[in-house]
């Protein structure tokens, strides 16, 4: 049986908890609401979804290796707000609360209501601890596996059609899929999930295979139907979407084994607690043997989040966040034990502590240096082109009238790691850019390791050449503006002021 509500005190009310949900999402995330270069990925989706609004198709003409999904999700948000960044943070706030409240409502088959509040809080918490505070793509895929998880547990209670249920959860991951590849490791969990409960239903052997079969195919479509849009578009464009989509993250090189210590350590630098919390809470509920079904899904869930966060070699803090919410949940049958309670605001504390959630000072700071530098290259540029070599993407949605590139996500050309693993040489195409003149060249100064020897070469010979600096931001731990240097072509009059 599932624990009942202990008390009817004010945090267990339903409407409390959705406000309570709500405020806490907007104040974990608002310091960075006004700030356009606070994470270099959003840059970027806000330009491919400005770009797509144009005509402009994602792999074809702004080559990225994300699914279509995400990028229409960005198209909707610019058709709604422009280049708004309020607006994509309002939006990506939203999908954080219903994300948390769906955790809250899957907590509560296990835990008491406080205890569901305390797990869909902790979720909050967490998102900007490993950069989650604003429009990455778990923020907007984990509302489908969770809302597909939770379809799952109401099947097993015996709610409703397990096939409509499976149909439906089975939809929610394949769009869930169409905004992030590995998605489908957790998506795959639930559908071989939802065939045991018909097996456990005593239908027909044939029968589950169909149905599977069938479920595989509802998954598959959003993807395929994403597909067909290009096809029809000739075979060059689905090539392109093929490769992009599923063979160019094979071709990438993974980081030194120094480097992906270093990875695994900043996994459990700020998720170590919630580790703990949620491994005494899912040791907890195993040994009570209390509704050992939902016991089980719930420790699937956790494992197959884990193996899709192993399945990608490299590593970047967001790739982090799908753990989090199966995290929060288990931890929720520790936060009803004795010093569960007491845990959670000594996490709360230390989540506060690492400073993304109160961080004004910074956001405010970035903001006014990513002002400067928009100005400085405006001035610069004369009406003539950008080329943003490393730096923020976003200057491409302020300056959209001249593209010297298709890859106007600046690391697939400058990293290390995507040397050649983008559809074309990588040095070459710098080499073509830089040939072509453009007015101004950003740069950011980078850590030793983090480009190619070749294409740093290519840039400093053709910058020192053919360019002079006339701005340097200073250098500091942000990965937006900080250390960004502006280059104007030597034969244009130097800006004025």
């Amino acid at each position: 049986m599932f624990p009942l509500p202990r008390g009817r005190g004010i945090l267990v009310s339903n409407r409390i908890a959705v406000l309570l949900i709500v405020a806490v999402a907007v104040a974990t995330r608002i310091v960075s609401w006004w700030n356009p270069a606070a994470h270099v990925d959003d840059q970027f989706y806000m330009l491919a979804g400005q770009e797509l609004l144009k005509g402009h198709w994602p792999y074809i003409d702004v080559w990225d290796r994300k699914p279509l999904g995400l990028f229409l999700i960005y198209a909707g948000i610019a058709a709604i707000g422009g280049k708004s960044i309020l607006v994509m943070n309002l939006v990506a706030t939203a999908f954080a609360a219903s994300t948390a409240l769906v955790v809250r409502q899957i907590a509560l088959r296990f835990a008491t209501p406080l205890a569901a509040l305390l797990a869909a809080l902790t979720y909050l918490f967490v998102l900007p601890l490993y950069g989650g505070q604003n429009g990455q793509s778990p923020v907007f895929y984990n509302l489908l596996i969770a809302g597909s998880f939770l379809l799952l547990l109401r099947a097993s209670e015996g709610r409703g059609s397990i096939k409509a249920s499976a149909f439906a959860a089975m939809l929610l991951c394949g769009l869930a899929m169409t905004i992030k590849q590995t998605s489908f490791v957790e998506g795959a969990f639930i559908g071989l999930a939802f065939l045991w409960l018909l097996h456990r239903s005593a239908m027909r052997p044939l029968t589950i295979a169909g149905t599977g079969a069938a479920m595989v195919a509802v998954a598959l479509a959003p993807t395929i139907l994403c597909f067909v849009a290009y096809w029809l578009q000739g075979p060059a464009a689905a090539h392109e979407f093929v490769y992009a989509n599923f063979i160019s993250i094979f071709e990438r090189q993974s980081w030194s084994p120094l480097a992906r210590l270093a990875g695994i350590a900043l996994l459990f630098l700020y998720l170590f607690p919630l580790f703990i919390m949620a491994g005494i809470g899912a040791v907890s509920l195993w040994r009570s043997r209390r509704n050992e079904t939902a016991t089980a899904l719930l420790l699937g869930w956790l494992g197959a989040a884990l193996l899709g966060y192993l399945s990608v070699p490299a590593f970047f803090d967001h790739y982090a966040l799908p753990l989090v919410a199966p995290l929060g949940v288990a931890a929720a049958i520790f936060y009803d034990m004795r010093s569960g309670r007491l845990f959670f605001a000594g996490y709360l504390v230390f989540c506060l502590i690492q400073g993304s959630i109160l961080d004004w000072p910074s956001n405010r700071d970035e903001a006014a240096r990513y002002e400067l530098i928009r100005k400085t290259v405006d001035k610069a540029r004369q009406g003539g082109c950008v080329y943003v070599s490393d730096g923020p993407s976003r200057l491409y949605s302020d300056f959209p009238d001249c593209r010297p590139t298709r890859y106007l996500f600046p690391d697939h050309l400058v990293l290390i790691t995507e040397k050649d693993a983008v559809g074309v040489n990588t040095a070459d195409e710098i080499a073509n850019i830089l040939a072509g003149g453009p007015e101004v060249v950003v740069t950011r100064l980078t850590r030793e390791g983090r480009q190619a020897v070749e294409i740093r070469t290519i840039l400093k010979t053709r910058l020192n050449r053919d360019y002079r600096p006339v701005l340097a931001t200073p250098a500091g731990p942000s990965q937006g503006v900080d250390g960004i240097k502006v280059w104007q072509r030597k034969d244009l009059p130097p800006p004025s002021g």
